[in-house]
């Protein structure tokens, strides 16, 4: 996704002033398929992986152009590291690889592959437990596209920096949460089944979230 639309999602969902889309002309030519992936037909990418079980492992380059920005806009902040962001990404897609002989089209496939992809953060938040990692580098703070602050003014850059520092504080479920509601991707059905909890419990996580997300984003800016 976009950092603009990232940013007014998460900051409309706060009750913050939004972020100016004006601010970044013409940015819309290069907008991650994160809204293409929501609005193709399911049946390509449940077609996509009947293929790939059938042994036809070119289907997966398809899944891979069509879902690879989407994941490494998730990725990158719930982590704030562009390169541990990449890594999960093909961790992700070697895992929809081997699952292709098990997978049933019984839901959406970005439910699906958003609840392979969580599983796999949640195993890289356990090593960093067991490992903890160096502090972020100032120019991995860059977005995932890798026009970096140049692509927008300064105001809108230092926001994104000062949003990822925040989103960094909180509880793994929380950043989940927001970050996949914010993307307007998916349905709260859909991303209470990403997080196996109900649609309830769901929205007592999401009204946490933000609340302490809104809480933690005052002090940084």
């Amino acid at each position: 996704m976009d950092a603009l639309v990232l940013l007014s999602g998460l900051f409309g969902a706060l009750g913050l002033s939004r972020v100016p889309f004006s601010a970044c002309a013409a940015t819309d030519s290069h907008i991650e398929p994160a809204a293409e992936g929501g609005t193709v037909d399911r049946d390509e990418d449940h077609l996509c992986m009947a293929r790939l079980a059938a042994g036809e492992t070119s289907a997966l380059r398809l899944i891979f152009d069509r879902w690879k920005l989407p994941l490494l806009s998730y990725f990158y902040r719930a982590l704030a590291s562009r390169a541990d962001a990449e890594d999960l990404a093909l961790q992700t897609f070697e895992r929809v690889y081997r699952a292709a002989s098990r997978y049933r089209p019984e839901a959406r496939f970005s439910t699906w592959l958003f609840s392979v992809a969580r599983r796999e953060l949640l195993r890289e938040l356990r090593r960093r437990r067991r490992k903890p990692v160096d502090p972020v580098a100032p120019e991995d703070l860059e977005g995932v596209d890798g026009r970096g602050s140049s692509a927008c003014p300064g105001e809108v850059a230092e926001l994104e920096e000062a949003l990822l520092v925040a989103l960094q504080s909180l509880p793994e479920r929380q950043r989940s949460v927001l970050l996949l509601t914010a993307s307007g991707d998916h349905s709260r059905s859909e991303i209470a089944e990403m997080l196996s909890i109900s649609v309830g419990n769901l929205d007592v996580v999401l009204h946490r979230a933000r609340q302490a997300l809104r809480a933690v984003f005052r002090k940084e800016t």
